[in-house]
C-alpha cells in the first residue's frame, strides 16, 4: 500500500543549478498536475515495490519498520521539468525503497512550476512518499 502526503516525462537526472537561482519564497507553490490525487494514481502506477517486498527480511524490519517514509528533495525549474532528485534521509528507508522511490520519481511527468508574481521560477521542493509493506 502506498500513501502519499500532501505527459511525458522530462526529468534530467543531474543539473548545474545555482543556488541563488533557486527561488526561496514563492507566490505559488509547485504541484503535481492534476494534485494529490494524481500524485497518488501516478504511485500506485509507478511505484514498484516487489524488490522492496523481497529485501524485507526480519533484520531489515528491526532496522526499517514495515512503514517506511523517504522524503524527496529536489527542484521544479520553471518549465516544470523534475531534476536533481534524492533522497534526502536515506539512513531511514531501506536501500530498495529508495531506489524504487527515485526510479518512480525519474519517471514523473512536469509538474505546475512555483510562481513569482505569475512568473515561473526553479523551486526547489520536498515531498515524503510512504509505504506500508507487509
Amino acid at each position: 500500500m502506498v500513501l502519499c502526503t500532501s505527459a511525458s516525462a522530462q526529468v534530467i537526472a543531474k543539473r548545474d543549478i545555482p543556488a541563488d537561482s533557486i527561488a526561496q519564497n514563492v507566490d505559488d507553490f509547485p504541484y503535481f498536475k492534476g494534485g494529490v490525487v494524481a500524485w497518488s494514481r501516478f504511485l500506485q502506477n509507478n511505484l514498484d515495490l516487489s524488490g522492496t517486498i523481497r529485501a524485507m527480511d526480519s533484520v531489515a524490519y528491526a532496522k526499517y519498520g514495515s512503514r517506511q517514509t523517504a522524503i524527496l528533495k529536489f527542484i521544479v525549474c520553471e518549465d516544470g521539468a523534475i531534476c536533481n532528485i534524492e533522497i534526502e534521509n536515506p539512513d531511514k528507508v531501506s536501500p530498495e525503497f529508495a531506489k524504487a522511490v527515485l526510479s518512480a520519481m525519474r519517471r514523473s511527468p512536469q509538474w505546475m512550476p512555483g510562481q513569482v508574481k505569475g512568473k515561473p521560477v526553479k523551486t526547489r521542493f520536498r515531498q515524503p512518499v510512504v509505504a506500508v509493506i507487509e
